[in-house]
């Protein structure tokens, strides 16, 4: 068999692994560079695994080598071996795992090399209505933008700071945004580093004292009724002091929230959490839910879910009005999430199972 009958023969294998990826939305498309990558690499090195020919029947059987969760699914093991590789590589020599750029630049479609914080995205507007109620001179914001080396590959970062011209000071500044010694975060999109700025400056001109230093948010999972965690603002100044639950102030009504439902119903927990491992799982993240106070002399509430990566997600789901009790309608939106999450999975299964049975 020669080299050119060889590589065709390898390349068969992974036929059906470049349909799938390529067109079976059930894999984020941040997945597709890293996979393709993997590919190459099993086409053109000595270890690719041979695929198997029925000499009787002159048709090769398309198998996947490697553990996978399903039947023609990628296999998982060889990226997780990959990763353990290149961990023990640097156990052993005690510095960073060399990768050339083509490998750091697919590892970083699929997770974020730069530690990012998390900020909401309300932060601005807040600070701009606190002023505007306290005749407080509007806040400016100067931006930067620079190219951040890691790995050796430039990626594109941004910081902002918020000036006072009130106070005549600027947002972040040790002790609030950032530690002594520390460079100020920097963010992918600017709008975050915009967000991260107002905030600090927002909780200065309220007077809010800074977190001591090292002290920790309560984790997601924590069971606080929903009614403490409405009066506690939870800050971390070692992280950026991002604030998850923010206390009611007068005149504002949305609560942006990602912490459990309370335990009123037994099912509000449970639908929180298999809605949170279907998100992860489908690739768009574990929601917060954001609800508003609709009508205040009928204590009906409106909400809807926000999605870290929502750009398949339709504009309406899981968007619910006029719903008596915050807490319901909290439940309510939850819910909706929930159903919509397991059709788009029994879909995505749908065209997957459609899509293998038409390459077999």
């Amino acid at each position: 068999m020669n080299h050119s009958y060889k590589l065709q023969s390898r390349l068969s294998t992974f036929l059906p692994l470049l349909h799938i990826i390529n067109r079976a939305p059930h894999f984020p498309p941040s997945s597709h560079l890293i996979v393709r990558h993997f590919i190459t690499l099993r086409l053109t090195t000595p270890s690719t695994p041979k695929h198997y020919i029925d000499q009787k029947h002159t048709q090769s059987t398309m198998t996947f080598h490697g553990s996978s969760t399903v039947s023609g699914g990628i296999p998982w093991d060889e990226l997780i071996k990959f990763a353990e590789e290149k961990k023990a590589e640097e156990a052993k020599t005690g510095h960073p795992a060399q990768l050339n750029k083509q490998q750091i630049a697919a590892i970083s479609q699929l997770i974020e090399l730069v530690h990012e914080i998390e900020v909401e995205d309300f932060w601005v507007s807040d600070l701009n209505q606190y002023c505007q109620q306290n005749k407080i001179p509007t806040p400016q914001f100067t931006q930067e933008t620079f190219n951040q080396q890691v790995y050796g590959m430039p990626f594109p970062r941004s910081r902002v700071f918020c000036n006072l011209p009130s106070e005549n000071t600027k947002f972040p500044q040790e002790g609030r945004g950032c530690e002594a010694g520390q460079q100020v975060p920097t963010f992918k999109k600017v709008q975050k580093a915009k967000n991260f700025a107002a905030m600090h400056a927002l909780k200065y001109l309220r007077k809010e004292e800074p977190a001591p230093r090292g002290s920790k948010r309560a984790p997601s999972g924590s069971q606080e009724s929903p009614a403490h965690a409405r009066i506690k603002t939870e800050e971390d100044s070692s992280d950026g002091g991002v604030s998850m639950a923010t206390p009611l102030r007068s005149g504002d009504h949305s609560v942006p929230t990602s912490t459990p439902l309370a335990s009123a119903t037994t099912q509000g927990p449970t639908v929180r959490e298999r809605v949170a491992g279907l998100g992860e799982r489908m690739g768009f993240g574990i929601p917060e839910y954001y609800i508003e106070l609709d009508n205040e002399k009928e204590d009906t509430w409106k909400g809807r879910p926000i999605f870290r990566h929502d750009g398949r997600i339709p504009e309406n789901m899981g968007v619910v009005e006029g719903v008596v009790g915050r807490q319901q309608a909290e439940i309510l939106v939850a819910e909706k999430v929930l159903e919509w999450l397991e059709k788009e999975e029994k879909n995505r299964g749908d065209q997957y199972s459609n899509l293998m049975n038409s390459t077999s």
